[in-house]
């Protein structure tokens, strides 16, 4: 994490201080109820609360410097302030000031789908041989990003930033914070259709991440989300850019099957064979080439690349195993949209069980459309052979609805569905829970193991 004085932090910034200024910092906080006394606080301005409100909590608890809004008077005292503007651009600034200093490869990672699952094993490899750190949880945002670089040691080699987007010149602002030596865009889907318009658009403000590549730097993406090629044919592109291609057509990609085994996936692919991943879903291997490709450029050993993906811990809520009783319990709650949802219901249909059971919250964010692709997941449930499809929300209850011949049955609560659902833990079964974020489809699951206390 950032270690530095209060000067030094005041002259990153350009920026005056009141009080003393030799004071030292260790890390950044913006959660008045998680700082110490080492922490630059950095009160942010939010819908909700003013963390400027909390700066007596603050003290009381030690903290001796904080980034301070000037229009914020009177001035608290007994504590250094560096004053500035504003304190979210603040941050945001120093962020980019301090990752200016530091001698690590900046990978940045974007994507509809796959971008948490490539962070993971990137990081999963490369950190068996060199000091790697990565976007923690999912904080890739304006506020999220700064405060992961303000996070990294100065001694880290490999950078892996996750960089989330919802409109159009949100991936560019991230860049200019942290312009990467090498970008990725996992794939373009339906995410986001409702503020950008279509794929076509979603991929020309996920392509922001390639304009903002230092020259010389290495560009991945997939090719099967054609949209990219079609954006990629009407852009001017430094040539000193190196572009590779993943996907059933790309530059690298799968040469055999992917087997499920148990728990994890095997397969070989243009680089390397006999490949285990720790995870779950056919789509993980494909999420994993762009991965095998960007290590091997760094120079990590193929078998530090094979141990990594075998090894692979991933972020909570993706593909994640859990087994309740008899049943299996696939945990893909984070977020959904149609194209993960699909996704999802084959790794469901890949786990070894006599009954198959498809839980889903409502995919948001999805434009006009939204009703009938709600309905087209309906269709690949049962198409697929899932035998029970679980709705949750108004619009899951349109798909339901579309699925009204087949065994289809919609909730108004969660704890209802996990009523419904109690009699099939003691079953051979297994279980699919996916929604949206805000749909909170996660609690499913702890309702789901709080049937058996």
């Amino acid at each position: 994490m950032i270690e530095t004085t209060v000067r030094e932090i005041a002259s990153m910034l350009h920026a005056p201080v009141l009080g003393p200024d030799t004071v030292k910092i260790q890390g950044i906080c913006i959660d008045s109820r998680k700082v110490e006394n080492s922490h630059l606080y950095v009160p942010l301005i939010g819908q909700r609360a003013d963390g400027h409100t909390f700066i007596e909590q603050v003290k009381e608890k030690g903290c001796a410097a904080a980034l301070w809004q000037k229009d914020h008077t009177p001035y608290p005292e007994n504590i250094a302030l560096v004053l500035v503007e504003d304190t979210l651009k603040a941050l945001q600034n120093l962020a980019k000031a301090y990752l200016q200093q530091l001698q690590g490869t900046i990978v940045a990672i974007t994507g509809s789908n796959g971008k948490t699952s490539c962070k993971d094993m990137l990081y999963s490899i490369c950190s068996l041989e060199k000091k790697t750190q990565k976007t923690q949880g999912n904080q890739n945002n304006e506020i999220g990003l700064p405060l992961t670089i303000l996070s990294l040691d100065p001694d880290v080699e490999i950078i892996i930033l996750e960089m989330g987007m919802e409109n159009r010149n949100e991936i560019s602002f991230l860049c200019s914070i942290a312009p990467p030596d090498i970008s990725v865009i996992t794939s373009i889907g339906s995410a986001h259709m409702e503020n950008l318009g279509g794929k076509k658009q979603i991929a020309q403000a996920k392509l922001e991440i390639l304009d903002h590549l230092k020259p010389g730097g290495l560009f991945l993406y997939d090719k099967d989300s054609p949209e990219i090629d079609e954006c990629l044919k009407e852009m001017h592109i430094d040539p000193s850019k190196k572009i590779v291609s993943f996907g059933t057509q790309g530059d690298i990609s799968l040469t055999s099957d992917v087997k499920v085994i148990e728990d994890h996936i095997c397969f070989s692919c243009s680089l390397c064979s006999d490949v285990n991943i720790n995870s779950l879903g056919k789509i993980q291997a494909h999420n994993a080439l762009p991965c095998i490709y960007i290590a091997s450029f760094l120079g990590i050993s193929m078998k530090s690349i094979k141990e990594g993906l075998s090894h692979l811990e991933m972020t909570g809520m993706r593909m994640q195993l859990d087994h309740i009783a008899q049943a299996k319990i696939l945990n893909d709650a984070y977020k959904s949209n149609p194209e993960s949802a699909k996704a999802a219901i084959d790794a469901l249909m890949t786990l070894d069980a006599s009954l198959h059971i498809a839980c889903l919250g409502d995919m948001l964010d999805l434009g006009p459309d939204e009703i009938l692709l709600h309905e087209e997941i309906g269709d690949y449930a049962f198409d697929h052979g899932v035998d029970i499809v679980c709705g949750y929300g108004p619009l899951s209850l349109k798909m339901i609805e579309h699925c009204k011949d087949k065994k289809g049955y919609w909730f108004e609560t969660k704890e209802e569905m996990g009523k419904f659902l109690r009699p099939y833990l003691q079953q051979d079964c297994a279980i699919l829970v996916k929604g949206s974020r805000s749909m909170g489809m996660d609690v499913l699951v702890d309702i789901l193991k709080g049937e058996l206390k």
